[in-house]
């Protein structure tokens, strides 16, 4: 007599974490995530499946290259850790790895998504799929009962699991592919070329060992003649470089290797009020003397 026991199954859903979307603004001096609310998109990538296994959404028939860039644009502060995650996943990678690289990239950030968010918003989009460690489609992989004879009797038991791996899209390595950091950042600094100085200053300060405190960074910025009018604020420029991936928040704001070629395309800028705090620091050092 062979009995079924068998209870078990490989569904893409497996991996997603119960996930509360938190739709208010979160700020925070150590959060580079810079959360805002979450866009329609994102919302709908993570809806809950309702009873019977239909969706809540219709799914969303656009070709993957458009989906994905509608995610990274939609997704601004975690677009670095989505595109390393694309990057890891030149070849397969199991999830438990995925989840280790996310983790420690978000080490200093809190952020409201997971890894498994993350990846589960990638294979939305298109970016990634799951595969077995061959390379093969996790979808199409069954893992096989095992016969197991207890008192004479025969029993079908659960194989070991197939170990599921992210391996990314020819539409997310294009996507990885396109991502030209140092390019924005100089599209940046031509469009914003009244603020170069401001930029530099802040570049300058974050290269330096340890880079550069939240409340240091605005007191080099927010006086400055260059942002009364209009009146902006120095987190509106470290936004801007964060952005273009050329700072990064590590306990305290670091100017990145796209940074510190930032700061070599702006070796002709000359800071002057920063060279006038320095004189003045000079002249008072001497009175006190």
């Amino acid at each position: 007599m062979t009995h079924d026991s068998t209870k078990f199954s490989l569904s893409s859903g497996e991996e997603l974490d119960e996930f509360d979307p938190l739709a208010d603004d979160f700020d925070d001096e150590g959060a580079a995530d810079g959360l805002a609310a979450m866009p329609s998109s994102v919302e709908e990538a993570l809806a809950h499946e309702k009873e019977g296994g239909e969706r809540s959404v219709p799914a969303d028939e656009r070709p993957a290259e458009e989906r994905i860039d509608d995610l990274l644009a939609s997704m601004a502060p975690q677009r670095k850790i989505m595109l390393s995650v694309l990057a890891q996943c030149s070849e397969p990678r199991p999830v438990a790895q995925v989840n280790a690289l996310v983790d420690e990239l978000q080490q200093n950030n809190f952020s409201v998504y997971s890894a498994a968010n993350l990846c589960a918003l990638l294979e939305k989009a298109g970016a990634l799929e799951r595969v077995t460690a061959d390379g093969q489609p996790a979808d199409d992989v069954e893992a096989e009962p095992r016969t197991v004879v207890v008192d004479g009797v025969e029993y079908l038991e659960a194989g070991e699991p197939v170990e599921i791996c992210w391996l990314a899209t020819d539409a997310g390595r294009a996507a990885l592919e396109a991502d030209k950091p140092l390019e924005r950042l100089r599209e940046l600094l031509d469009r914003d070329a009244a603020y170069q100085v401001i930029y530099k200053r802040i570049l300058t300060l974050c290269s330096a060992e340890g880079g550069a405190k939240t409340p240091d960074i605005n007191a080099a910025v927010d006086n400055d003649p260059l942002v009364q009018k209009p009146r902006f604020y120095a987190p509106h420029f470290v936004d801007k470089l964060e952005k273009c991936d050329a700072l990064s928040w590590q306990k305290a704001w670091v100017a990145t290797e796209v940074g510190r070629a930032g700061l070599e395309m702006l070796a002709d800028v000359v800071d002057e009020h920063a060279k006038g705090s320095e004189t003045s620091e000079d002249a008072d050092g001497k009175e006190q003397a």
